[in-house]
Order: structure tokens, then C-alpha cells, then sequence
């Protein structure tokens, strides 16, 4: 049902960018007063109550389903350590394939709500305060920091974007690397250095899909072979976050595993009580919303606390659709909200 909404306030919304007709001379403004007009004050509040609650219920929805997801992270992770620890004493080849397996698990979970993701690829949860971890990479063979004698204008080529950057002759690595930056900021890429002072690109997860394969890319023979446009690859840099950075095939690695495990499963504990101390105090606000006649109360405030815990949620998009249709009864709108 909620999708029906959001997809009746998106045709409502490109409705909007269409010129009206000469047949239509009455202004959308003022047909929307009349209409908001005609809808008694005691059924406003009742929808403002409504959506306000509703929406406290989606964040409670995307709540219990991160808590189960983290609940899980940690079972997984339970058992994951509880094979590298067998792994090192008995050097267990069974016990390192499992592991592996567990790996993998881990890696490939999807924890998310309505579409929205709320356990990013290291395990962390999704908040205003954590957004979702970037993905970082580096150009294999190719460094654009390079100093030169000679100008080069560099083209990249990233999905439906083609990027165009000056590297001057003779200008310094850090000059370098901020025209870099500069020039991919508009595609969502960031660029910086690492600790051992190689150049590492950061993008969003749908950026990261499409240049895992390669960029392609364009030079004038300086830092990049002239002529036709060259497919250059990526490495993927990968967090001690990451799983997938784990690794098990020697007694020293899978000690800084175990490390990496217990540092993980302690994050996660420390989430699960953030996420369990929010809930109960928005049951408890709900309940008592519920309880009360006046519809402005302290649930502003709580929203306002759930979300800095989780994303906000584009619900109230939807109700401002349901409320502009001021011809529904509050028995409608109720279902509607259900």
C-alpha cells in the first residue's frame, strides 16, 4: 500500500512540471488553499497525528530489522573466530575452509529496509553520524601525480561522465592530486593519499560499480599513452573493517584476524545498545501519543533522536501526497496509513 502512495505522489510530482492548459486558468495555488480549505481542522490534526506516528513506526520497522542484521553479523562473527582459534592450534585445514565460508557470508549480507541500506560492506551501522562507508580503490600503472616537464590533458571516462583535467608541467605532486580531486568531486569521487603515499580514489557504492572493471581514460603520452582511450584498472583498497581484508592462510594472519574479529564484535555489541536504548524510548513516546488527545507532543523530539540513529525516512512525502487529496475520509486515510 505504501508503495502505491509513493507511486501516486511521484506521477503527482511530474504532473506538477507540466504546463497547464488554456481550459485550466484557475492557478494550482490557489486550487490547493480551496481544497485545504474545505478539510475541518479536527481532521488536520488527526492526520498530522497519524503521519507522525506512522512514521515513528517506520523507524522502529528499520530499527528491529538492524538489530536483527547485527544480531546475526555477530553469530557469524562467533563462529568465524571461534575456527581461526582452532585454526592456530590444530592447524586445521577444515577449520580455515569453514571460515572461509563464513567469510563470504559475511561479505555478501544485506541488511536493509524499503530499499534503504542500513549495515554498510564493514559492518557498521548506517547512521546521520556514520554515513555509508566509501569505497576506495587505486589506478594500477598509472600514477597522475607524477611530475613532468610537459602540460597533459587527461579525459576520463566514468559511466555517463567524462572528466577533463590539466596536469601542468612541472607542478608538485600535492598540486596534483588537488586538481585531481577537484576535477571528480562533480562524479562523487574523492581523492586523497594513503599512509604510504599512494593516490586513493573514494566513491559511492553505485560509483565503485561501475569503475571496478576499469576507467577508461585518455592522455598525451606524458603520465598516460597517447592516442586512443586505454581501459586502466583498479585495485580495491580494502578497510580492516572490511571482511573481506581478513585473512587465513598463516598463524600470523589469522592472529591479527582474531584481533580484527574481537575489535569487530565489540563495535557491533556497542550498536546493538544504541539501537535497543532508541527503540524502547520511542515505544514508550508512541504509546503515550497514542494515549493522549493532543497531537503536539514530545514525538518531534523523538523523531529528531531516531534520527540520529537511523536515515531519515522520505514518508512524510507521502503523507503530504495524501493530505493535498482533502476528498478522503478519515476512515481512507487510517487504511492508508496502516
Amino acid at each position: 500500500m505504501l508503495k502505491g502512495i509513493s507511486d501516486s505522489l511521484q506521477v503527482q510530482q511530474r504532473s506538477q512540471t507540466v504546463a497547464p492548459t488554456t481550459s485550466m486558468q484557475q492557478p494550482v495555488k490557489e486550487q490547493t488553499k480551496t481544497n485545504v480549505a474545505r478539510i475541518p481542522s479536527h481532521r488536520l490534526e488527526s492526520y498530522n497525528k497519524w503521519a507522525r506516528v506512522t512514521q515513528g513506526q517506520h523507524k522502529i520497522s528499520a530499527q528491529q530489522v538492524a538489530e536483527q542484521g547485527l544480531q546475526q553479523v555477530q553469530a557469524l562473527l562467533k563462529q568465524l573466530q571461534n575456527h581461526s582459534q582452532q585454526s592456530i592450534k590444530a592447524d586445521s585445514s577444515d577449520s580455515v575452509n569453514q571460515a572461509l565460508q563464513i567469510q563470504q557470508k559475511l561479505a555478501g549480507l544485506d541488511i536493509s529496509y524499503q530499499g534503504t541500506q542500513l549495515v554498510d560492506h564493514q559492518l557498521n551501522l548506517v547512521s546521520v553520524q556514520r554515513p555509508l562507508a566509501k569505497y576506495s580503490f587505486s589506478l594500477k600503472s598509472v600514477d597522475l601525480t607524477a611530475i613532468n616537464s610537459r602540460d597533459e590533458h587527461v579525459n576520463m571516462h566514468i559511466g555517463n561522465e567524462t572528466v577533463r583535467l590539466l596536469l601542468p608541467a612541472n607542478a608538485q605532486p600535492k598540486e596534483l592530486l588537488q586538481r585531481l580531486d577537484s576535477a571528480l568531486k562533480p562524479v562523487d569521487i574523492q581523492v586523497g593519499k594513503s599512509k604510504d603515499g599512494r593516490v586513493i580514489f573514494k566513491s559511492n557504492k553505485s560509483q565503485w560499480q561501475q569503475v571496478q572493471a576499469g576507467i577508461l581514460m585518455t592522455g598525451q603520452g606524458q603520465r598516460l599513452p597517447a592516442g586512443d582511450a586505454r581501459t586502466i584498472k583498479v585495485n580495491e583498497e580494502l578497510s580492516w573493517q572490511d571482511p573481506r581484508e581478513w585473512r587465513f592462510n598463516n598463524p600470523e594472519a589469522l592472529k591479527q584476524t582474531l584481533a580484527k574479529i574481537t575489535k569487530t564484535r565489540q563495535r557491533i555489541d556497542s550498536q546493538l545498545q544504541e539501537l535497543n536504548n532508541s527503540q524502547r524510548h520511542v515505544q514508550q513516546q508512541l504509546h503515550q501519543v497514542n494515549r493522549q488527545k493532543e497531537t503536539t507532543l514530545e514525538l518531534d523530539s523523538t523523531l529528531d533522536q531516531i534520527k540520529n540513529l537511523m536515515q531519515p525516512s522520505p514518508f512524510s512525502l507521502q503523507v503530504t501526497s495524501l493530505m493535498a487529496q482533502a476528498n478522503l475520509s478519515r476512515t481512507q486515510v487510517s487504511a492508508l496509513l496502516i
